[in-house]
This record gives structure tokens, sequence and C-alpha cells, in this order.
């Protein structure tokens, strides 16, 4: 989950702020490699609602998709 435009970040960081105060079902993480913001919780209708909340109390738009995974590459044994 990220905002729609940066300058919406502040009223954004105060959302998930408030929420994640409110309901301990909800948890945020940011990502240390992708430095995305990823939000779970209960189900997908759970996030959904505080998806809308952000737009209806805090006028920001969110872009919301699945995380991004880095993928990384071992040497193994040569054979």
């Amino acid at each position: 989950v990220k905002p729609a435009k940066a300058t919406m970040q502040n009223s954004f960081a105060k959302a998930i702020t408030k929420f994640t105060k409110e309901d301990p079902t909800l948890r945020v993480k940011i990502d240390s490699e992708t430095k995305e913001t990823v939000i779970s919780g209960m189900g997908e209708l759970h996030l959904e609602v505080y998806i809308e909340r952000m737009v209806r109390e805090y006028n920001v738009e969110c872009i919301t998709g699945q995380p991004n995974v880095s993928y990384k590459e071992t040497i193994g044994s040569q054979q």
C-alpha cells in the first residue's frame, strides 16, 4: 500500500498510526528490501475497509496490490 501522491504521505502515516492503535489485528510492516508498506489483517474485506476509511476520513487515495518479492540466488555445489 502506498499513497497515490507523495504529498499525501503525512496523512497516510497519521491514518496508519491511528488505525493500528484502534485495531490490534491490523499490522503494518515496511519491507526492508523492497521499501514497501505491507498491511495485513483478518482478510481482504478487513483491509478494504481500512483503505476506504483512509479515503473517507483522511482524503488519501491509495495504490494497493500484491507485495513484491525479492528473489535471491544462491550458489550450489559444483558437480
